[in-house]
Order: C-alpha cells, then sequence, then structure tokens
C-alpha cells in the first residue's frame, strides 16, 4: 500500500521531454544546471559509462554539484562530478558544461575562442589532481562512505558537454560537418569525453541517484532523482548526509504521499543502522527498491 514512484518509462519520456523543451528556449548555463541538479539520472559517467573503471557506481549513488577542488595551487569548480569505484580504481568524473547555444567552430572551420576556453577548463582540472597531496585531499573529502577504497589510485576522467548536435549536420553552417566532427575528435586527449546537449538523456542505471554539495560539514542531499527509492542498504548514508527534508521537497514529480513515505523508511533504516551492535553479525535484508 506504498505510495510508489513514478514508472521509468513515463518519468523517462517526461523528463526528456522537458529537456528538449528547455534546450529550444535557448537557456544560459545556470538554467541548465538547475535543471540537471533535478535530475541526476540525466547526468553521464555515473555507472561505468565513462573512462576505463567505474562500474560499482559512487557512493550513495550520489553526484555532486559544483564541488570545489580546494588544496596545493588554484582552486576549481567543476559543474558536475561523479566519483565512482570499480575492484581496483577510484574514477572522479569531473564535467563541464555551457550555454548550449555556442558552437564548437567558427564558419571558416577554426575552434571558437568559447569552446578553446571550455575545453581549456579540462586541462586545470588535471593540473590540480597532479600536484602533490592533492589526491590524498580528494579522498578524505568526496569519498565520504569509501574507507576500503581509500589505497586505490585515482584515475580522473573529464567530460565537457557543450553545443548542440545540429552544428555538425547540413545546415548547420559547416561546408563540411563531417570535417568539423573529426577535427574535434582529435582535439580529445585520452582521458576526456566530449558530448553535445542533445546526447544527454535519463540513464536507467543512474535511477536512483542523488545530488549532493559539499558543505564544511559535509556532504548534504540537494536533491533526490524523481524515480529514487530507499533500501536496506540505504542506513549508512543516511548517518552521513542526514535528514532528507529539505532535499524532498525540493526534489521533482513527486507526490507528497511519496516525499512523506521516503523521508519516513529513510530514518527507519539510518535508526537500524544505529542500532547494529557487532558488525561482524550476519544481516539478514530483503533487498530491492522501496
Amino acid at each position: 500500500m506504498r505510495p510508489i514512484a513514478l514508472a521509468w518509462d513515463k518519468y523517462s519520456d517526461t523528463a526528456l521531454a522537458d529537456w528538449y523543451t528547455l534546450l529550444s528556449q535557448d537557456p544560459e548555463e545556470d538554467e541548465v544546471q538547475s535543471f540537471l541538479e533535478l535530475h541526476p539520472a540525466m547526468i553521464p559517467g555515473g555507472s561505468g559509462d565513462i573512462g576505463p573503471g567505474g562500474h560499482h557506481g559512487s557512493d550513495a549513488g550520489a553526484v555532486f554539484r559544483r564541488p570545489k577542488l580546494i588544496g596545493a595551487g588554484r582552486g576549481f569548480e567543476p559543474d558536475f562530478m561523479w566519483v565512482t569505484r570499480s575492484s581496483g580504481l577510484v574514477t572522479p568524473i569531473l564535467i563541464e558544461i555551457e550555454k548550449p547555444s555556442k558552437r564548437w567552430f567558427r564558419k571558416d572551420g577554426r575552434p571558437t575562442s568559447e569552446f578553446v576556453e571550455a575545453h581549456d577548463q579540462l586541462n586545470d582540472w588535471r593540473s590540480w589532481f597532479s600536484r602533490d597531496g592533492n589526491q590524498a585531499i580528494f579522498r578524505n573529502t568526496f569519498l565520504f562512505l569509501g574507507e576500503k577504497y581509500m589505497n586505490r589510485p585515482l584515475e580522473p576522467q573529464y567530460v565537457l558537454i557543450y553545443g548542440r548536435e545540429s552544428e555538425f549536420g547540413f545546415g548547420g553552417g559547416h561546408t563540411s560537418p563531417d570535417g568539423v566532427r573529426y577535427k574535434r575528435d582529435q582535439q580529445r586527449a585520452r582521458d576526456e569525453s566530449f558530448m553535445t546537449f542533445d546526447a544527454l538523456r535519463p540513464r536507467y542505471d543512474h535511477s536512483n541517484s542523488m545530488t549532493l554539495t559539499m558543505t564544511a560539514r559535509g556532504p548534504e542531499v540537494y536533491a533526490f532523482s524523481p524515480v529514487y527509492g530507499t533500501s536496506a542498504f540505504t542506513g549508512e548514508e543516511a548517518l552521513v548526509l542526514g535528514d532528507p527534508q529539505v532535499a524532498l521537497s525540493r526534489s521533482v514529480m513527486m507526490t507528497d504521499e511519496r516525499r512523506a513515505y521516503l523521508a519516513k523508511r529513510w530514518a527507519y533504516w539510518r535508526d537500524h543502522e544505529r542500532q547494529k551492535k557487532d558488525l561482524n553479525d550476519i544481516q539478514i535484508r530483503r533487498t530491492g527498491i522501496e
């Protein structure tokens, strides 16, 4: 009798329609950022879909919004960041977005200054990770549930989401669309991914995700995916992330009954985690998303 989440197919179709409506209105970067913060399933990189690893996903299925990279040298603030894991690697996925109407190339085939500047931000992040001590700072800050991953090597990946696919079709302003697409792809480094805003769509393997803000007190939930559900494994993250009420009120495409139910189950699994007496006890749990 519990209030159930929106069906995935309905959510996916609705979110994608809303996304293309937004793109058709020539949005500013902040408008795109705000939309994606409420739809983390649309943000690429959370499940091994980018880079050499990450198929174990991120802690709590979480993507950070505007995380601050602070350490030796200059500080930086990507627009989004997943921190994914696999058996032998930790793979931070750092993402830069821009105003979607910005173009990759001028009519003469030369890269636009906006593209050059956006691409160079990926170089800034790469240089941050290469400085002594910064990787240790990163682990201590962003691996908030992953003590067993603390000593595994970091292999960051850098993503630029930029422009529209229409630029690389006939009528997009280039005499050789395939030529400029090829030229764009040749500028991508081994640890980089380029994609247009048209490539983003809800991913089912990101469906149980959330958006976090890293504060001075630690990570806090900003919003839940509209189809998010708790489970028997929610307790550990609930202890760290605190009260979800504000994030649930901010989350979209949820009924009030669903929000109240998730808050109740979040508190239940948090309290269950607190009451565990012996970490060596065998825990019998029913799996599945509530």
